[in-house]
């Protein structure tokens, strides 16, 4: 450890109130070299070599282990370890690992080049997850996407519920409407939402992400990997919002967190003076934005599109909710798009139902509109039914229907009451009722019920009891062709066969 190193460390303890941890993955040393530093009140003499505390307590295998690395740099201290164990070394694996790592050839930090861009040309996109949102009934992933011009340092942030291709175009869209136009090229890290697979040089984009690339005249541009220097300004964005934004506020909802973004990103962001440019973000974005390509006429369409066939109850599923579309639609095939905040409902072309969209789970959002004539129209299918039954009764019965249909009385309620009593006493029982009722033009279900009561006193016949099946009710409105009883009189008639 040298002086710089150790000052270092005691700047960024004391001074930046950073943890031991951080230190030591920033320096990218152990956290017992950060312990050692901090425990020291003073840093070693200015005169003593890098590596010189390495060296005493390594003592002659020091040249043992640098011709190793030599001829193999990518040993590794544990195995450099079992190696000189067997030579005699008796010291600890920590300084032996620190001695190696200021060794091995290659290990000093990489240098970058820094690049200041034009005006209007460059960008940098990355989202972050941020932690979660309850709504309702449901816990939803909260994520911020955060766009950056490379030029003035201009910010935009927007808050998703999740990180779909649809949601990430969408923000896209945003920001360009709120910059007031598109940069030339956009860097982004190698999201799936942009690349697909990447074999070294060989990018295989997104193909709808392309799509809506060339919608807007944009260039994506994927970081190499692991390469996080090559997007450090929306890298240093996300930091920023992290900081400033979000600590120490508490997010109750997803409209509360965006609202808020949007008077954050006004009234401090992008006023505040940039510890790079020394210049308010605002002052610079006036050569930014004449130099963005124009908007086109449309936004491009960002929605999820989906089908779906809609339930016998006229609804569609989508995301774990149930949407109503109007009756007629019930059991087709629909299509679904959905955007972040609604949600329409297509029959090919034709739009037959909008809701706004639903981020709870397991609900049911309805139109009430969408049941309009609903109820009408199945009592007319009802009523149709028990027309045709009722003719089927027998020959006077379309005679006798015309005069109930003339009558004030309910039709529906009628034809229900006598098929009743066609189902209790039997069909050849109500056609004679029928027959009286029509020679004395008597319409209504309670003349046919006197009339087959005095037909069975007259032959002292019992009231016969009506089955109630409790556990099958819709057995007992089964229809079941009536036995003609002459049968079985023909059989009485008929001479013996003495042969």
């Amino acid at each position: 450890m040298d002086s710089e190193l150790w000052a270092t460390i005691r700047r960024m303890r004391e001074v930046d109130k950073q943890s031991i941890s951080a230190i030591a993955r920033q320096l990218h040393k152990h956290r017992d070299t950060v312990r050692r530093a901090l425990s020291s009140v003073s840093g070693p003499p200015a005169n003593e070599p890098r590596g010189r505390l390495a060296e005493d307590k390594l003592g002659p295998f020091t040249r043992y282990i640098g011709d190793r690395l030599k001829e193999y740099p990518d040993l590794t201290a544990s195995k450099l370890l079992l190696e000189i164990r067997k030579q005699g070394y008796r010291g600890g694996y920590t300084i032996l690992k620190e001695y190696v790592r200021d060794l091995r050839p290659g290990s000093a930090s990489t240098a970058f080049l820094r690049l200041e861009t034009q005006p209007g040309e460059y960008a940098q996109v990355d989202w972050a997850n941020i932690g979660g949102v309850q709504i309702g009934n449901a816990r939803r992933q909260l994520s911020c996407f955060v766009m950056v011009l490379s030029y003035s340092r201009m910010m935009y942030l927007e808050f998703t519920l999740s990180q779909r291709l649809e949601d990430f175009m969408a923000a896209h869209v945003n920001a360009f409407r709120y910059f007031g136009g598109v940069p030339q090229i956009i860097n982004y890290d190698n999201l799936k939402t942009v690349v697909l697979s990447r074999v070294g040089a060989d990018i295989r984009f997104h193909p709808r992400f392309m799509d809506f690339a060339g919608y807007y005249l944009l260039r994506p541009v994927p970081c190499g990997i692991r390469k996080a220097n090559e997007k450090g300004k929306v890298e240093s964005g996300i930091k920023y919002v992290r900081s400033a934004f979000l600590a120490g506020r508490v997010i109750s909802s997803h409209a509360q967190a965006q609202a808020e973004a949007e008077v954050w990103l006004k009234d401090e962001c992008n006023i505040r003076v940039h510890g790079t440019t020394h210049e308010r973000p605002i002052d610079r974005f006036k050569a930014d934005r004449v130099r963005l390509t124009p908007l086109p006429g449309n936004d491009y369409d960002c929605a999820i599109a989906a089908t779906a066939r809609a339930t016998s109850q006229a609804l569609v599923h989508f995301d774990s909710n149930r949407y109503s579309v109007p009756f007629a639609y019930a059991s087709r095939i629909l299509t679904i798009k959905a955007w972040p905040r609604r949600i329409t409902v297509y029959s090919g072309t034709r739009q037959i139902s909008a809701h706004v969209r639903c981020y709870e789970k397991y609900r049911v959002i309805e139109d009430p509109r969408h049941y309009d004539g609903l109820l009408a129209q199945r009592k007319k299918a009802r009523l149709s039914k028990h027309v045709e039954l009722f003719l089927a009764l027998g020959p006077d019965s379309k005679a006798y229907l015309k005069g109930l249909a003339a009558s004030e009385l309910n039709l529906q309620s009628q034809l229900d009451r006598i098929l009743a009593m066609a189902a209790q006493y039997g069909k050849s029982e109500v056609n004679v009722a029928i027959a009286r009722a029509l020679a004395h033009g008597a319409y209504g279900a309670h003349f046919i019920q006197n009339i087959i009561l005095q037909q069975r006193a007259a032959r002292n016949m019992p009231e016969p009891q009506q089955v109630v099946l409790t556990k099958k009710p819709q057995w007992t409105e089964l229809a079941v062709e009536e036995t003609d009883m002459a049968l079985y009189d023909q059989l009485f008639d008929e001479e013996p066969d003495h042969e």
